[in-house]
């Protein structure tokens, strides 16, 4: 069996440390990037016998990079705190393990609970965002702010087994991380140079709704799918190009 680390980026999140750990606890090595949390997240990491490590903020591709340096072995799981890896992905990961793997870089499907509803449309499902096992020196991320890409060398594959995501339990934890990441954005758009313009306050969260809803069937989920490219028009969309306005017109 090839050893494996895996990592996994914190600040404030000992509602889901638990959990995440929980799911991993079969690798050899667990590496806590901790953003210097205000709550019990450290003493959490640590007591379930994690490697802890401090690092401020400055981006999560950074962030990403960061955590590689810190991880023992070749092989690499990763996950965020708000996700699992599933009983049937856990038995994938390790039958690739117990021999060589058959590919460099493995991805697989992520799916997501909105408000205690899984969602199967919406552009959420599934969700081949980021690598979850792979060979650390086959994967580098890009120094993105937020929304980081991964970009992977060698041979790539995909699991069938779920990565489960919780990022909402209420419409207060995403206002709340709306803010957060829309802040990261709006930062990241004003310093690759692009404008505020007043077409792209007006069609952009229109577009996104119209994407999520209609061509990417979120009325296959329900209330909660409609409830959701309704907030992803507005809180997000909306907020982001709100935001970049306003730091244009601070730094002006």
């Amino acid at each position: 069996m090839r050893r494996v680390s895996a990592y996994v980026l914190t600040k404030n999140e000992e509602k889901n440390l638990r959990a995440c750990i929980e799911s991993i606890k079969w690798v050899d090595e667990i590496v806590i990037i901790d953003a210097f949390s205000e709550d019990a997240t450290v003493e959490i990491a640590k007591e379930a016998g994690c490697k802890v490590v401090q690092r401020k903020m400055d981006g999560f591709g950074a962030q990403r990079n960061f955590a590689l340096e810190q991880c023992s072995y070749e092989w690499v799981v990763c996950l965020d705190a708000d996700e699992r890896i599933s009983p049937e992905l856990k038995d994938e990961i390790l039958l690739q393990l117990q021999n060589s793997p058959s590919a460099d870089v493995w991805i697989a499907p992520r799916k997501s609970m909105f408000i205690n509803r899984w969602i199967t449309h919406s552009g959420w499902y599934p969700d081949y965002r980021h690598p979850v096992l792979f060979d650390k020196n086959k994967v580098k991320y890009k120094n993105q702010l937020v929304h980081e890409d991964a970009e992977c060398k060698g041979k790539k594959a995909r699991f069938k087994g779920d990565i489960l995501h919780y990022p909402y339990g209420s419409i207060k934890q995403f206002v709340k991380k709306s803010d957060f990441y829309t802040d990261l954005r709006a930062a990241e758009m004003y310093s690759a140079g692009e404008h505020f313009s007043i077409l792209n306050l007006i069609v952009n969260p229109s577009a996104m709704f119209l994407k999520m809803y209609v061509f990417r069937r979120g009325f296959l989920d329900g209330v909660a799918g409609f409830v959701l490219a309704l907030l992803y028009s507005s809180f997000y969309t909306l907020m982001k190009y709100i935001k970049l306005w306003e730091l244009e017109n601070k730094n002006e």
